[in-house]
């Protein structure tokens, strides 16, 4: 099996955030390839929601309800997930389900 995260830059979580994750998983898939398909779409997309989003944020303005808004307004429009951020980078790995998980993997479920 193998998996596509989307990963956020560490500045993206907030000061006050207890959460220490910084991605999302965003597919999950027993063929490769059609994750690499499914991404070439999804990042198209992705990458076109961040910009509009950045158009019509006003960086002056604390972010508020309104940012939130906006956000799942283009996430909807655009069928994307997660948070829109311009340093989002893309990732497809495999899966370790095969083998028995360690105590040191446990810890992070």
């Amino acid at each position: 099996m193998f998996v596509l995260l989307q990963i956020y830059p560490p500045e993206a979580i907030a000061e006050d955030d207890d959460c220490c994750c910084c991605l999302d998983v965003i597919a999950v898939d027993s063929s490769w390839t059609r994750l690499e398909q499914f991404l070439a779409g999804y990042e198209t997309r992705y990458r076109a929601a961040v910009a509009a989003f950045c158009l019509w944020d006003d960086m002056s303005k604390e972010w508020g309800d309104e940012h939130d808004a906006k956000m799942n307004e283009l996430s909807d429009e655009y069928r994307v997930f997660g948070s829109l951020i311009p340093e989002t980078r893309f990732e497809i790995l495999e899966t370790q389900t095969s083998k028995p998980a360690s105590l040191a993997s446990a810890a992070y479920y």
